[in-house]
Parts: C-alpha cells; sequence; structure tokens
C-alpha cells in the first residue's frame, strides 16, 4: 500500500470481500516464518527435554507434599506452558483421593491454565514478527476460524493434544475470549472421564 512502508501489502480492489489492509505474503516468507514460530513454541518443551528435568516426579512431590494446592498449581504450569507432561501425571498419585474436590481442583486449574496460556498468545501476537506471520493465516481464513476454531478448542480439551499448545494458537489467531472459554470448559468432562476410566481400570485389577 503506497506511503506505509509494509513489505508485505499491496493495494487491492476496493469490493467489500476485500479488505484495504489484506496482506499478501509470499508464499517462502510465510512457510519460513511459520517454521520459525513452531520452533519457537516447541523450543521450551525442547529445552525441559534436554535439561532431562523430571516433571513426573514434581507431579509427585507437588501432590504429596502440597495436597490440593500442589495439584493446582502442576495443573495450572502443564496448561499454561508449553512443557512435555500432562495432567494426567497426577492420576496416579491421587486416585484414592476424594474424587470431588480433586477433579474440581483440576478442572479449574486446567481452565485458567489454558486461559493463562491463552493470554500469552495475545500478548505475542503483538510482537511485529509474529503478527505478521499469522496475518497470513487470519485474513485468508478468518471465516473458518470464527466457524471452526472453537471446535479446536474443544478437541484439545479433550484429547491428548497439548492443550498448552492449542490456547497460545487460539491467542495468537486472535479467537474472540467467549468461544475460547467455551472451548476450555471442555476440559471438565475430560478430566471426570479419563479419572474414571482409570479408576475403574484399577477396580476390574483388584
Amino acid at each position: 500500500m503506497p506511503g506505509d512502508g509494509g513489505r508485505d501489502q499491496v493495494d487491492v480492489p476496493n469490493d467489500k470481500n476485500y479488505p484495504r489492509d489484506y496482506p499478501v505474503i509470499e508464499a517462502w516468507k510465510l512457510a519460513v516464518r511459520s517454521i520459525v514460530l513452531l520452533f519457537l513454541l516447541l523450543g521450551v518443551a525442547l529445552l525441559f527435554i534436554l535439561l532431562g528435568v523430571p516433571l513426573e516426579r514434581f507431579a509427585r512431590r507437588a501432590a504429596d507434599r502440597a495436597g490440593y494446592i500442589g495439584v493446582f498449581l502442576f495443573v495450572w504450569f502443564v496448561d499454561t506452558f508449553i512443557v512435555p507432561a500432562s495432567l494426567d501425571l497426577l492420576f496416579p498419585v491421587t486416585l484414592n483421593w476424594s474424587p470431588i474436590p480433586l477433579l474440581g481442583t483440576m478442572s479449574v486449574a486446567s481452565i485458567l491454565g489454558g486461559l493463562s496460556g491463552y493470554g500469552i498468545g495475545r500478548n505475542l501476537y503483538r510482537l511485529r514478527y509474529v503478527q505478521r506471520t499469522v496475518a497470513g493465516y487470519r485474513h485468508r481464513a478468518e471465516h473458518i476460524i470464527v466457524r471452526y476454531g472453537l471446535w479446536g478448542v474443544v478437541l484439545a480439551g479433550v484429547s491428548p493434544i497439548p492443550f498448552s499448545t492449542v490456547s497460545w494458537i487460539a491467542g495468537m489467531m486472535r479467537m474472540p475470549p467467549a468461544h475460547y472459554l467455551l472451548g476450555a470448559l471442555s476440559r471438565v468432562p475430560r478430566i471426570v472421564a479419563y479419572w474414571a476410566l482409570l479408576r475403574a481400570g484399577v477396580l476390574l485389577l483388584t
């Protein structure tokens, strides 16, 4: 667009179907930026692996030494940051705990952790590099994100897909907060179902 100095924007027809600031990014640039962004997101998880951080041991110690507070903090941490761990690590340690306070604590911590990750993603979007990379997808497929983005969060919430990663991406893609929160609520039935299945399996074996 003349006068704005942006390399990735050009004039487009003055039509309601084409926003005037529609970004046009060369395919190779978009691919390179996406790869770099992906590596940045996975970098923290890789760092934990290379350093041999014993997250499973942390989960056990958090539950044994701090009770429900430890459970809350561990779940919030793994659902906020992209780390090679899951709240499922707590189930073997807490299987004999009272289910209602346990599952309630885990559910609240997971949703708050997801919201924290979502907030991190929205703040990352303010970085020029991230903003220009994500814009290549956002403006070309905004209707798809709005229509199916909620179900993407739901899928991550009820499956082994890393919830924190999806939360960060949802934030960077500027998903409406209300839509994200609705999707994040799927963590509640997921946590209850996983606990119930594990509990049933233990009862069958005893």
